[in-house]
């Protein structure tokens, strides 16, 4: 069959542009459908969108509906012996607080002049090996290290000790050219952290390294001695192991920082910044959640005469199911609450009177009103918000509405999901005509080719045979 750039060579006609024209007829039957297919996809992305500023808006309203989000405290106390941290756990109030003593870890040292070289041997040369042993009461596990000969030095016994990564650190400190000495540091305080130096395997190196915390004898010296912290809180006398105590008082940790030199006041008080965030947050994601509606459905009013709508309106303009997304949040805002405080006015939250840029209705905050309201009346916030966290509060509500707005479960009711379910669907309906619709169109243009290439070769052979028969009347005549 001819290519169809050789359409009526035969023939001389311009059977080819004429094919083509067929052709482009043809595919215009296409049209539609990819115009369909257009605004369906448009409509996809635009409820991807308003699924997003949705998603925030539910996490926000997650967090607002939560009584710790309200419940954070802080220290509003300047204390100079100890530092202070709060959760939401701790109680507000004023505590007096005083540091009695900090707790320290001990540090035991070999004595003055009785090694004489980092690198010389301490230990017996007999070729065997020796086990150093250094148990704490406090440790589960005793740090245990093996020397052979050439290890018994200080460099040598340091360098096995802090290999060993235990509870321990030890450090070679030289006094002066002729005295060197091991000093040995519990890397925890507390007198549960005491050291007992064994050494199994040599008696020479027991005899210079050895040491019992519990009779306190042997050939170290005790540098530092042991102590556990000690702070008393309202006439409380407490004691750890360590300068950071968290089980004292619920929610608050203290970190000691030296001996008080006199009583402190540890002020605890409800921490605003953290509910007005949260609070703000929530206003921010619903503003949002509005512009992103009134970006999906505006409306560009069309110029007089005009047959077709305007090429800038949203793709969800006049869709039902935005409508009714916000209609829900909306009626959500007016909803009255038990209480003192019953509606979002009289925290400050109203109604922008005035349309944003893009033509959305907004929400303003009085961030003044707001702190009062969150200072002078906590609980009253908390339970506006949260309610029984489960059927009340407005936070609680929103997140519940929200949820069932977003759910993706095959079997739920999810308005987003089942919207985007159904362009889906079509969509699938739209790509099924098409093709078929193509098909349709290949098998025309087929048909249309072969009918062409008959006419062309049949004109063609008519066209010899008259010119042969011109040949043969002209030459008759003559």
């Amino acid at each position: 069959m001819a290519n169809i750039s050789n359409l009526g060579v035969g023939s001389n006609l311009d059977l080819a542009s004429l094919y083509d024209n067929l052709e482009t007829a043809e595919r215009t039957k296409l049209n539609s459908i990819t115009t369909q297919k257009t605004t369906y996809s448009a409509q996809l992305s635009a409820y991807g969108k308003l699924q997003s500023a949705l998603q925030n808006l539910q996490t926000a309203s997650a967090t607002l509906g939560k009584a710790a989000t309200f419940n954070a405290t802080s220290v509003s106390s300047t204390n100079t012996a100890f530092s202070t941290a709060t959760t939401t756990d701790a109680t507000v109030g004023n505590y007096t607080v005083n540091v009695k003593q900090i707790a320290k870890a001990q540090v035991l040292t070999t004595k003055p002049g009785t090694i004489a070289s980092n690198t010389a041997p301490l230990g017996e040369t007999n070729g065997n090996t020796r086990t150093i042993t250094i148990t704490q009461p406090g440790t589960t596990k005793p740090l245990e290290v093996t020397l052979s000969d050439s290890d018994t030095s200080l460099n040598g016994i340091a360098k096995a000790i802090n290999g060993a990564n235990g509870n321990v650190t030890a450090t070679i400190v030289k006094a002066n050219d002729s005295d060197y000495r091991l000093m040995l540091t519990s890397k925890t305080t507390g007198t549960q952290s005491d050291m007992t130096v064994a050494v199994t395997g040599d008696d020479v190196l027991q005899s210079v390294i050895g040491y019992d915390s519990t009779a306190k004898t042997g050939a170290l010296s005790v540098q530092t001695n042991s102590q556990n912290a000690k702070i008393v809180v309202n006439d409380v006398e407490i004691e750890r192991s360590t300068n950071t105590i968290s089980d004292a008082l619920p929610g608050v940790t203290f970190t000691l920082k030296a001996q008080s030199t006199a009583d402190e006041t540890l002020e605890v008080a409800r921490a605003t910044d953290a509910s007005k965030k949260a609070i703000t947050d929530w206003v921010t994601a619903y503003n949002s959640l509005q512009s992103t509606i009134a970006s999906v459905t505006k409306y560009v009013k069309v110029d007089s005469g005009s047959t077709s709508q305007s090429t800038s309106n949203g793709a969800l303009v006049g869709d039902s199911n935005v409508r009714s997304i916000q209609s829900d949040l909306r009626g959500l805002l007016t909803q009255v609450q038990s209480g003192n405080v019953a509606i979002m006015a009289q925290l400050g939250i109203t109604q922008d009177p005035v349309l944003s840029s893009d033509g959305s209705s907004q929400l303003k905050v009085d961030t003044t009103k707001l702190t009062k309201v969150l200072t002078d009346m906590p609980q009253d916030v908390t339970s506006f918000f949260v309610g029984d966290g489960k059927t009340t509060g407005f936070a609680t509500q929103m997140n519940t509405k929200t949820t069932s707005m977003l759910n993706t479960s095959s079997a739920g009711t999810g308005v987003i999901k089942n919207a985007q379910d159904g362009i889906n669907s079509t969509m699938k309906s739209l790509d099924k005509r098409y093709d078929a619709m193509s098909d349709s169109i290949d098998a025309t243009m087929a048909r249309y080719k072969a009918q062409f290439t008959s006419l062309d070769t049949l004109i063609s052979k008519m066209n010899a045979t008259s010119t042969y028969l011109t040949k043969q009347f002209s030459t008759s005549s003559s």
